[in-house]
């Protein structure tokens, strides 16, 4: 208990130091009318002597010595081996989970090809896809690997599709890399 009044104590102390300006106007909820406060506290602020001592990590530049050796070069080489096998590893990679647009649901055919249409002519980098399962055609486009990539071509293709959503949806990363 008497450790935490302590705590306070010096708290409070820190914070009338750090915070008390020369003069100071009270506000409105200081009585009947503004007053001023007038008192120096420099005199009572605490003092300290700044003590600069030497950082044992920094060296002087005669104390640094340069190193060679071969061990180095192994190291690259066994590093180049496994970012080799990293890549090959990538690039066998051909689907993953991401986002595509659906701009068009319906019965009508001629919709579709229209939606498809308008999609190769206004976004040549988005690739449209149409499905078609008994009786209803589905037009959803892009292959977005972030939501955030998604929803920039959302809010254009709404502006000719007022129903069109985001959906996830397994996409090719190949062509994910191609949309901008």
């Amino acid at each position: 208990m008497k450790s935490q009044q302590i705590v306070l104590l010096v708290a409070f102390i820190g914070f009338v130091n750090a915070s008390c300006a020369r003069r100071v106007v009270a506000g409105p909820y200081a009585g009947s009318g503004p007053s001023v406060y007038d008192e120096d506290l420099s005199l009572v602020r605490p003092r300290y002597k700044e003590v600069v001592t030497p950082d044992p990590s920094v060296r002087k530049p005669a104390e640094i010595k340069r190193v060679v050796s071969d061990r180095a070069l192994h190291i690259n080489r066994d590093l180049d081996a496994v970012l080799d096998t990293i890549a090959v590893n990538n690039r066998s990679i051909r689907y993953a989970n991401g986002y595509r647009i659906q701009i068009y649901v319906g019965n009508e055919r001629r919709d579709a090809d229209a939606a498809k249409l308008f999609t190769y002519q206004s976004f040549p980098e988005i690739l449209p896809y149409v499905s078609f399962s008994q009786p209803t055609y589905r037009v959803k486009v892009g292959d977005f690997m972030n939501r955030i990539d998604a929803e920039r071509y959302l809010q254009q293709f709404k502006q000719q599709f007022s129903a069109a959503i985001i959906q996830a949806e397994r996409i090719e990363v190949r062509k994910s890399i191609l949309v901008k």
